[in-house]
């Protein structure tokens, strides 16, 4: 029972990176600007790539596991779209899988990675535009009868028919309105959110250790 609920859970070793030991804290730079330490850790290399990608390591795809343990610790920090001035990222790996040849291309496997899912967020933003658009002119084209019926039955206020028709087209109007909305606004907001923070994590600076 205790693996199954870790395999749930989004963080390696089943808890929230910032709850683990080193987790975030602040580390000055040389130049005296504070950075807040964001520390993923690992068990295994295993975990960090996905194992269908034969690629070599600089290009490899992350895995689900992986990329979620990145996002959601640096969605933890202070300022997550303000990463790669206000936080650095910091792998850690068990001693065994740890080389200091391999930080390199880890860290352009993780910029790789976090720019194509801004890039894929991207046209998933502009398809959720189209989407929209059609689902508005939908809208309009069910709205104008639906409002039709209801300032007809508005004319009969002591018939019941018409009150629960009127009643109806109220209630059908308000969710026919509120699934073009939704896609316009909220949906493209959050996809537009989430890319930043992407962009933001594949500009950070990025360090290995060995845990």
């Amino acid at each position: 029972m205790t693996s199954n609920r870790n395999a749930e859970q989004p963080y390696p070793d089943g808890q929230s990176p910032d709850r683990q030991a080193g987790g975030t804290d602040m580390d000055t730079s040389s130049t005296g600007s504070e950075k807040e330490r964001v520390q993923v850790p690992f068990r295994t290399i295993a975990h960090f790539y996905d194992p269908d990608d034969p690629s070599p390591e600089g290009s490899r795809e992350l895995s689900d596991r992986a990329e979620s343990a990145i996002l959601h610790a640096v969605l933890d920090t202070r300022y997550p779209l303000k990463a790669r001035t206000r936080s650095r990222l910091e792998i850690s790996l068990p001693a065994a899988d740890y080389n200091p040849g391999r930080e390199k291309d880890i860290a352009a496997a993780i910029r790789a990675h976090f720019l194509t899912r801004a890039g894929e967020l991207g046209r998933d933003r502009r398809l959720t535009w189209k989407i929209g658009m059609r689902e508005f002119r939908l809208t309009v084209g069910v709205c104008i009868p639906a409002f039709s019926i209801i300032v007809l039955a508005d004319r009969f206020p002591h018939e019941p028919v018409a009150l629960i028709l009127q009643n109806v087209m109220v209630i059908f109007s308000w969710v026919v309105i509120w699934q073009p909305f939704q896609a316009l606004v909220f949906d493209r907001w959050t996809q537009s959110e989430q890319a930043k923070v992407c962009r933001e994590i594949a500009g950070m600076d990025i360090s290995v250790v060995a845990s």
